[in-house]
């Protein structure tokens, strides 16, 4: 019989298991691709932007927890962090050469070459989680956090070295009396002896028929053995086997990811086609939460200062309303009885001048005396059966006065406390009121990408692709692998500009369909940058176009020769649409003419040349974007990353209407 885990605790980070698993999808995916960029994510996490065949993709670390390929858009901070930037010193542009993980541990070692220099970046999920970057010899030239410990020490110009085994492998024989002396239940005994995850080890319990509750001391060879059996296979499995991604879904909560079937955790199962992506969008919602409570945590800590700032004027007021009365009804008393007090006050003066004793003094007073202060000169006494502190160095009337004016100072402090409590309880009613705007912070999928959405693209109001290069070398990539027989090479009479092709698809192209390349041409070009309201291009056919230049001549990266009449299109307005689609909680910007945008977009903007740039442009778009959407919307473009819109914009700046 199955034994099913009694109680399920979210996960929050990966296992060592979980990262055999994340290894072996990113081995396929990632050998020979080239490591293009890497951005920090706040303190929280590092994006290497990785190039290869099929476009970028973005490898995520997320510090102690996870490392998968994802596509949600995590939003990028303005300028990398100075960790950001000695990664990229070191590994930007290298090529990955091998994944590999660490003696079955939370730790992945990807080996790059740059400039023939071969470098292992070590990315260890252990603990806080670090990078490592060591040269060939092991010696350690940049770690994220340097520090040392009981069992290693990570610092530039040490040999780096794992942390040593915590644990036996689960290939090696077991000592069966040291599992045996564990007093506790078997799953913390083996979790202990091979430092296997514990749900791991649950799992080829489950899958073994042995009882998880079972104390170890009673766990016997047979057991044991059939433990290790599964344990082994389960890995093989995961190591192997088509694995089978899915989340694990309790009562509409998602509670774990595992690459392959769990059967100690009999629940729905959503699944997806590779690991990579099951975990990505199981930590999203996780990532957004703890941002969400960062965001809050200032706040709460501010409420929380100024409720103990109300309680202690609170407290005040009562004080001050006890004085207030206090010091007006002794006013009265000693003023209704102002003949008795003048006379004890008298009495005290005087023969304290003959050189009585104050116990003298007290025993024959006209009125009890309960106390007497000397150094201060005051005395307790009793009148219309209260306590009532006089000064015998003052009259009876001045007593009064003294008492009336500490009534009236509490009564003026009490306007001015209340006040306090009134701004107080505003200030508190304010914070928690913006604590209630502050909404958990939306992380965006991008959708998934085509072929041609490295390049500049957009399609005709006919249908037909039309895509552009964003460099010389992309230009180059353009015409030598894409352009085809009979499609249409569109590019701006200004030099310097994206080389643009329609495909055909074997169809003769429009007329429509050449001008507005010629027009997205024209847009990609140096005359946008220039502010010009309109400019000139030109369309010619595929054959037209060569890389072959005349003899003697040399053309450059990029470059080409066209060959034969070329069509103008004359006086081209510059200017184009961006547009946003969102489905399903994933985005996608999307540029071109406006027949094009408006059709595949909820919510567009028209962009000409002008003078605004960076992340003032964006606000004005993502601003116009929200208006003219569903309100439904808003926060989703809201929460588009600034670069993602950056990206698809023409060279220089830009005015959106």
């Amino acid at each position: 019989m199955v034994a099913v885990r009694p109680l399920v605790f979210l996960k929050l980070s990966l296992t060592s298991i979980d990262l055999l698993a994340i290894l072996r999808e990113l081995k396929s995916i990632l050998i020979s691709t080239r490591i293009e960029n890497v951005y920090n994510l706040d303190d929280w996490g590092f994006i290497f932007r990785i190039h290869g065949p099929s476009g970028n993709l973005d490898l995520l670390l997320e510090l102690g927890r996870r490392l998968n390929i994802t596509t949600f858009k995590y939003p990028l901070p303005p300028s990398p962090s100075p960790h950001a930037m000695n990664i990229r010193r070191l590994i930007s542009n290298a090529i990955i050469k091998s994944i590999e993980q660490v003696d079955l541990d939370r730790i992945a070692c990807v080996t790059v070459e740059k400039s023939g220099r071969v470098l292992n970046v070590y990315l260890e999920l252990l603990g806080e989680g670090n990078i490592i970057i060591t040269d060939e010899s092991g010696k350690i030239l940049y770690a994220l956090h340097q520090k040392t410990m009981r069992d290693r020490s990570i610092r530039t110009g040490v040999i780096y070295r794992p942390p040593p085994a915590r644990g036996e492998s689960v290939y090696n024989d077991p000592k069966i009396d040291k599992i045996r002396s564990e007093k506790v239940n078997i799953v913390r005994s083996l979790t202990k002896y091979y430092n296997l995850p514990p749900e791991f080890v649950e799992e080829c319990l489950a899958r073994s028929s042995i009882d998880p509750n079972l104390p170890s001391s009673e766990i016997s060879e047979p057991l044991l053995n059939t433990f290790l059996t599964t344990a082994r296979s389960t890995i093989e499995e995961i190591k192997n086997s088509p694995l089978k991604p899915h989340i694990v879904v309790k009562d509409q909560k998602k509670l774990s990811v595992q690459p392959v079937e769990f059967f100690s955790l009999p629940f729905e199962r959503v699944p997806f086609d590779s690991f990579n992506a099951a975990v990505d969008e199981y930590f999203a919602p996780l990532v957004s939460a703890r941002e969400g409570e960062r965001q809050r945590h200032p706040k709460e800590q501010e409420i929380a200062a100024l409720e103990d700032v109300l309680t202690r004027q609170k407290a005040s007021i009562k004080e001050l309303e006890e004085r207030k009365q206090r010091g007006r009804e002794i006013g009265e008393m000693i003023i209704s009885n102002l003949d008795r007090v003048q006379k004890l006050i008298d009495h005290v003066v005087d023969m304290r001048k003959k050189g009585v004793d104050w116990e003298e003094i007290k025993r024959t007073a006209p009125m009890k005396i309960l106390k007497i202060d000397k150094s201060k000169g005051l005395l307790t006494t009793i009148i219309n059966g209260s306590e009532v502190v006089l000064d015998f160095k003052c009259s009876a009337t001045e007593n009064a006065n003294r008492y009336f004016s500490s009534s009236k100072e509490a009564s003026k402090k009490l306007k001015g406390l209340v006040s306090a409590i009134e701004e107080t309880e505003k200030k508190i009613q304010d914070l928690r009121e913006g604590l209630l705007g502050v909404s958990q912070p939306i992380v965006l999928k991008s959708m998934k990408k085509e072929w041609y959405e490295r390049f500049r693209w957009t399609f005709s109001s006919q249908g037909f692709l039309i895509i552009g290069g964003k460099d010389a070398t992309q230009n180059e990539i353009l015409v030598k692998k894409y352009m085809e027989p009979n499609d249409i090479f569109a590019h701006s009479d200004v030099p310097g500009g994206s080389v643009v092709i329609v495909k055909s698809k074997g169809e003769d192209v429009p007329n429509e369909t050449k001008e507005e390349a010629v027009a997205f041409a024209v847009v990609y070009s140096r005359a946008w940058r220039a502010g010009l309201g309109a400019a000139d291009g030109y369309w010619v056919r595929a054959e037209q176009v060569t890389k072959t230049p005349p003899a003697g001549e040399y053309l450059g990266k990029g470059a080409f020769m066209i060959y034969g009449e070329r069509n103008y299109v004359r006086n081209i307005p510059l200017t184009i649409f961006l547009g946003v689609k969102i489905t399903e909680g994933a985005f996608k910007i999307i540029v071109g003419s406006e027949h094009f945008v408006k059709n595949v977009c909820q919510s567009y903007v028209r962009l000409v040349p002008g003078d605004l740039s960076g992340s003032a442009l964006v606000k004005k778009i993502k601003q116009l974007l929200v208006q003219r959407s569903d309100s439904s919307l808003s926060q989703l473009i809201n929460a588009i990353p600034e670069g993602e819109i950056l990206a698809h914009l023409p060279p220089g700046g830009s005015m959106p209407n």
